[in-house]
């Protein structure tokens, strides 16, 4: 498959790369005194350098191990209160195969409207959640697949991206989102999640950042003995020099 090619698929995959998720942000109608920033390790030493307040992180690890196999299979979550006070939208198989990067965005942003100012807008984003918050997640999935205005930006920024891009069937990679919900961290992953997946109420002197680097840690790398190729970023309010 040629570069052409890859440029002509409809969702192909969104570069790991901070400025163009900022980019993301700001064409979905968030400030330009926000930005997605990234996170260079768990150790306290490094999270004290990412500026705060931080809205949500974004995670991207492998899929596949190196043989091509599956390294993460389909969970079935227990919905409950929490759960239900989140947006979430699925990442439907055979339609948006490669949109996770969009998707963890949209539920970064969906998820803390009234903190990025977007409630009551006229932003793409706000636009779409006006016309999918009373749909349930697969529906929500159906409704981005045919929503020409977010297919167009994603399209824009995966040409715009530094990286050599990937055709779908080699993509082993893959976005999700943490946030905070009620209080409790959550994780909202459209493609390996049946839902909102509730993690654990954020405790008293934590932040969303510790709790998720807490998480991450015993998710992702400790039962990879430290050996998992990730990168995460956190959306935060920019620095001001």
């Amino acid at each position: 498959m040629s570069t052409d090619d890859v440029k002509d698929e409809r969702w192909a995959a969104l570069e790991s790369n901070p400025e163009v998720l900022t980019k993301f942000c700001h064409l979905m109608g968030v400030g330009d005194d926000w930005e997605v920033v990234d996170v260079w390790g768990l150790d306290p030493d490094l999270l004290a350098l990412v500026p705060q307040p931080v809205v949500s992180l974004v995670l991207l690890f492998p899929t596949k191990t190196s043989d091509g196999s599956k390294a993460k299979q389909f969970t079935e979550v227990k919905k409950d209160e929490v759960g239900d006070q989140a947006y979430y939208l699925r990442q439907l198989e055979g339609h948006l195969d490669n949109a996770c990067g969009t998707i963890a965005m949209l539920h970064s942003l969906l998820n803390n409207r009234a903190m990025l100012g977007l409630e009551g807008g006229q932003g793409v984003v706000e636009k779409f959640y006006c016309q999918t918050k009373d749909m349930d997640g697969e529906q929500r999935g159906k409704f981005l697949d045919t929503y020409q205005d977010i297919v167009n930006v994603h399209n824009m920024l995966v040409s715009e991206g530094q990286s050599t891009m990937v055709q779908s069937e080699k993509v082993c990679h893959h976005f999700v989102c943490l946030t905070s919900v009620g209080g409790h961290l959550v994780e909202l992953d459209g493609a390996y999640n049946s839902g909102p997946s509730v993690v654990d109420r954020i405790q008293e002197g934590d932040t969303l950042l510790s709790s998720a680097a807490r998480f991450v840690q015993s998710k992702y790398i400790t039962p990879s003995s430290g050996n998992i190729q990730f990168a995460l970023m956190a959306l935060v309010k920019r620095h001001q020099d």
